[in-house]
């Protein structure tokens, strides 16, 4: 969980609380991310308590101030910390994310849906872009969110580029549905959907002979009674 490692690395320039925790993260982040949920925030803290990642005391305060708790990080995680950085970033879905998903859903039905899927994330994506365009310049004076908000707009106009490579395979069809004549025999006739039921059982049939044999015997046994 990356939440827990920044606050790690918060508390590794010394000891901190909650609170502060949350102010430092939130500047950093910038307001186009949203506030941080408190009970969220307690909530991984005390995750990581449990875990021996941090430890806690109670700090008094002036007034009529509520004491409050007092982080430190363990030598536990700062290993913890240490291994994470050395961690390359992965994407949690790889390539399967959504709009992939959709453009390939859309190829099914023809190259207007594509365009159209197209169309709508890129009138999203240029909103989204616009928007971080200035927050840019209002928030050029703080490094942290500055860039933060840098990141974004790479990521956004990478996304766009995505857009672009979709739009241009709009008249291929990308999904090959393939026709009952190229499937097996079992799978074309849809023997294969009902696995879950009891396969047809043979019915034995009695051959004439057979039938004419076992008849004269009973017909013997009815004379000799």
């Amino acid at each position: 969980m990356a939440f827990q490692h920044v606050i790690l690395a918060l508390l590794e320039n010394g000891p901190s609380h909650g609170w502060q925790m949350k102010g430092q993260i939130e500047a950093a982040l910038g307001p186009e991310y949203g506030g941080l949920n408190k009970g969220y925030i307690y909530e991984v803290i005390h995750k990581m308590e449990r875990d021996g990642l941090v430890t806690s005391r109670v700090e008094p305060q002036e007034g009529m101030r509520p004491d409050r708790s007092v982080l430190e990080v363990t030598d536990t995680g700062l290993d913890q910390l240490t291994e994470w950085l050395a961690e390359p970033v992965r994407r949690s879905a790889g390539f399967r994310d959504e709009f992939v998903q959709k453009v390939l859903a859309a190829s099914l039905r023809g190259p207007d849906t594509v365009r159209e899927v197209c169309r709508v994330q890129r009138r999203v994506l240029l909103t989204e872009a616009k928007a971080l365009q200035t927050l840019r310049r209002e928030r050029e004076g703080d490094p942290g969110a500055s860039f933060t908000i840098e990141v974004a707009i790479l990521r956004t106009n990478a996304e766009l580029e995505c857009v672009e490579a979709a739009e241009a395979r709009a008249g291929q069809r990308l999904i090959d549905m393939p026709s009952a004549v190229e499937l097996p025999d079992m799978v074309a006739s849809g023997a294969l959907d009902s696995v879950d039921h009891e396969p047809p059982r043979r019915q034995t049939r009695s051959r004439p002979g057979q039938a004419r044999s076992a008849q004269t015997h009973r017909q013997t046994r009815a004379r000799g009674a």
